[in-house]
């Protein structure tokens, strides 16, 4: 992945594949800056680095900066470098799928997506080891993002499917670049229940999936698909829903929710 300029530093390269305006992907600013500082660390320090899970840590390393160090071992040769970043990018993608909650289980629909997207994810790992592999692109671009794509699609795979007998109802369409689309979705999703979960204190999470948990079935599927990033657009797709029936569910799980844990805090 790497290159030398003609100081013999080493450069990073720009990525390949083309956004549907036929524009490059790009990697954030950030993310390049911090491949900059991290090409000049030795690989035992950047690894012990990438070990670390807790987004709140200082060293704490993107998903994008796993993905091109990985690739950067494939295009050296280094065989034991690159198990090593492979092992840990798969442990990244592993920790993003459903994992139970609140010490529980995981459910049978859980468990199968959580199959289905590692599985997946590491499907694109040999093209590009053999050659290049363009699709791997999007999460060196927007790994956050491609991952909520990848649930998305796993959640999807795994549902029951709907009875297209019944009348299909009217929904808003996306548009055509997934990273426009999860771009928009995250920004809502940093002000629902879900963001402020994952900012909170275990206790505090626990309690709301539990509240989750006990919802009626309706309710329940709803927040599920919120909680795995399914747009409104898909989600109204998938339930056969029209969007006003979804938004009105959605609002009344909510709120249940919301006067569970005020209960529970009581």
């Amino acid at each position: 992945m790497a290159e030398n300029d003609g100081d013999g530093a080493e450069t990073i390269p720009p990525l390949r594949k083309r956004k549907p305006d036929q524009t490059l992907y790009t990697r954030q600013p950030e993310t390049e800056r911090l491949l900059a500082g991290l090409l000049g660390l030795p690989e035992r320090e950047v690894l012990e680095r990438a070990a670390i899970t807790r987004r709140s840590d200082p060293g704490w390393l993107r998903g994008e900066c796993l993905v091109f160090m990985m690739r950067r071992a494939s295009r050296r040769s280094d065989k034991r470098s690159y198990q090593r970043w492979c092992r840990l990018l798969l442990a990244r993608v592993r920790a993003q799928m459903p994992h139970g909650r609140s010490g529980t289980p995981l459910t049978t629909v859980e468990l199968a997506m959580a199959e289905y997207g590692i599985d997946r994810f590491a499907k694109l790992l040999g093209p590009d080891l053999s050659g290049y592999n363009e699709s791997l692109d999007i999460y060196e671009a927007v790994f956050d993002l491609a991952l909520a794509r990848l649930r998305t699609d796993a959640l999807k795979t795994t549902l029951p499917k709907r009875d297209d007998t019944k009348p299909k109802p009217t929904y808003v369409e996306y548009g055509s670049d997934p990273r426009v689309d999860l771009e928009v979705e995250q920004a809502k999703a940093e002000e629902d229940l879900f963001g402020i979960a994952r900012g909170n204190d275990e206790d505090f999470r626990s309690r709301v999936w539990e509240a989750i948990d006990a919802l009626p079935k309706e309710q329940n599927r709803i927040l599920t698909m919120m909680r795995e990033g399914v747009s409104p657009g898909e989600m109204a797709k998938i339930l056969g829903l029209e969007p006003k029936t979804l938004y009105n569910r959605k609002m009344a799980a909510l709120k249940a929710v919301r006067d569970a844990i005020g209960s529970a805090g009581q």
